[in-house]
């Protein structure tokens, strides 16, 4: 398998451009149809992200799982039909209190795309505070920070349908949550191996066969969206990040701050349709190193213990086809990596009560389901509007530390018809904990001399509205409620610990359209 996968990365380049053909092309918000529907030519392969102004008559490519324009992590997922007289809008203006946006950063951006190089990065700056609950009390800070390039080969080196993708993170901070909430998994989106600078992607990203399928191969992270995942999940700061946090959890793979070698497989058989999948090497040692990813030791495939092999297929829309826009998928993970039985020693033995190391095992697998869908509208032309959206994920083979997880949310895209860009939403996520680990938990805390019962499930609740300030700038006060915080981390977790309430503020800043930068499209699915 090592052999296998460095041979195939190896030849990827030479193989890939002799294949190739006509990259595909997507308007610019400057080139969307007038309202008679007429329809200008498009030759560019770039989105044009500078929003000063939404235009009465301007018609928004958007991203297929959510409302168009939304601020995110990620470049858009699909490829957006041309909009017609009949595509869904944007009807008022955002009125936004400053811009970053100048003629300066703007005409940099224009000449590096003409030449085939997009700058991208964002910045999410995280303010919290556990005030009841939990087991402290106290505030802490996080950032989160991604800057990347993106390379048209087209315009670069004449290679149809290529792309190059690299992108490191940072990420800082004063810890993780868990030290006050007590729990876990109930804030993850700063959840990394260590604060320090990453590789998050460094790929060769090609087109084929005149778009209908795709191949990505490089440094990259399955857990980052690529599969299970959706643009809408970043709008929540705390639990909720690119992916439902049981495949965070259960997954052999290393945090999704860093990467490891991997090729996806994307195929479009129709416009709304896609069937995709992939196999990473799982490096565990990633989570043990300073390395961070960059050219060096892990950059071999010795260090691999397994695969990881995510399928998925899913049908999406969005408003240049659908004015009601839906996204649903289904799919399935093999995992072959080592891990740790939760419960015994390699004796056989409650390791909890015996000590011991923890016996090794091999092999899980886990289905999941996920939908999202537009339900309501207060204008039919209109983007504003109410989803609803939900996930599962069911583990079907191993002992992962959660056995089944389950998304439940609503968002308002555009909640008042004065501020069409902000946006309220609530989740609900519960994580039901694999026998093995609730047994684990259940020594642990008899060993210390307690007789509470560890809780088999905990649910996390989220409520927040994001003011969107700025082109690129959002503003995102939240509330989350946590019932049965995990202790996981603990290793001498406390009884009676039943609930946690935290609160924070989010300053996310998307690097393309609050800067006015062009960005290079992409497709995920």
């Amino acid at each position: 398998m090592k052999a296998s996968l460095a041979g195939a990365v190896s030849f990827l380049g030479p193989l890939l451009a002799a294949m190739a053909v006509q990259a595909q092309t997507v308007p610019t918000t400057g080139q969307q149809p007038a309202a008679t529907g007429t329809t200008q030519p498009v030759n560019v392969t770039v989105w044009q992200s500078r929003q000063h102004t939404v235009l009465q008559k301007e018609r928004a490519v958007t991203d297929p799982s959510m409302p168009g324009l939304v601020p995110s992590l990620f470049t858009p997922g699909g490829i957006p039909s041309k909009p017609t007289a009949n595509s869904a809008h944007s009807i008022a203006p955002q009125p936004y209190l400053f811009s970053l946006d100048t003629k300066g950063g703007d005409n940099v951006g224009k000449t590096m795309a003409r030449a085939g190089v997009y700058l991208t990065g964002w910045d999410a700056s995280e303010y919290s505070g556990v005030p009841a609950g939990g087991i402290n009390h106290g505030s802490f800070f996080n950032n989160f920070a991604g800057i990347g390039l993106d390379l048209d080969m087209q315009k670069l080196a004449h290679i149809p349908g290529a792309k190059i993708h690299f992108l490191a993170d940072d990420v800082a901070g004063q810890g993780h949550a868990g030290e006050f909430t007590g729990s876990n998994w109930g804030y993850v989106s700063y959840w990394g191996n260590h604060d320090g600078f990453q590789i998050r992607e460094f790929t060769w990203d090609q087109a084929l066969f005149k778009n209908k399928v795709f191949l990505l191969a490089g440094r990259s992270m399955p857990k980052g969206g690529e599969f299970d995942g959706s643009d809408l999940y970043c709008k929540f700061p705390t639990f909720m990040c690119s992916v439902p946090t049981t495949m965070t959890i259960n997954g052999s793979m290393p945090s999704f701050v860093t990467s490891s070698w991997g090729v996806r497989l994307l195929i479009k058989p129709t416009e709304k349709s896609y069937i995709k999948g992939g196999i990473w090497e799982a490096e565990p040692w990633l989570k043990a190193t300073n390395h961070n990813s960059w050219p060096g030791p892990d950059w071999g495939f010795d260090k691999s213990e397994g695969e990881f092999i995510p399928v998925e297929g899913g049908y999406r829309t969005n408003f240049s086809n659908d004015r009601f826009p839906r996204a649903y998928d289904i799919g399935f993970i093999y995992d072959d990596a080592k891990y740790s039985d939760p419960l015994y020693n390699t004796a056989g033995q409650p390791k909890a009560l015996f000590g011991g190391n923890a016996q090794s095992r091999r092999g899980r697998t886990q289905f999941y389901i996920q939908a999202q869908q537009m339900i309501w509208k207060p204008d039919a032309r209109d983007t504003r509007g109410l989803i609803l959206f939900g996930a599962a994920n069911i583990m079907t083979s191993g002992d992962a530390p959660v056995k089944d997880g389950f998304v439940l949310g609503v968002f308002d895209w555009g909640p008042f018809r004065a501020r069409p860009r902000d946006s309220v939403g609530l989740v609900v996520q519960t994580l039901r904990w694999d026998r093995r680990l609730v047994q684990d938990m259940n020594d642990t805390m008899q060993k210390q001399g307690h007789h509470n019962q560890w809780n088999g499930q905990e649910t996390m609740l989220e409520i927040n509205y994001g003011a969107n300030i700025a082109p690129g700038i959002t503003l995102t006060p939240y509330f989350q409620y946590i019932w049965n915080p995990d202790e996981l981390a603990m290793s001498r977790p406390q009884p009676d610990v039943h609930y946690a309430v935290q609160s924070g503020l989010l300053l996310n800043i998307q690097f393309n359209p609050a800067f006015g930068l062009p960005m290079l499209h992409r497709v995920r699915n």
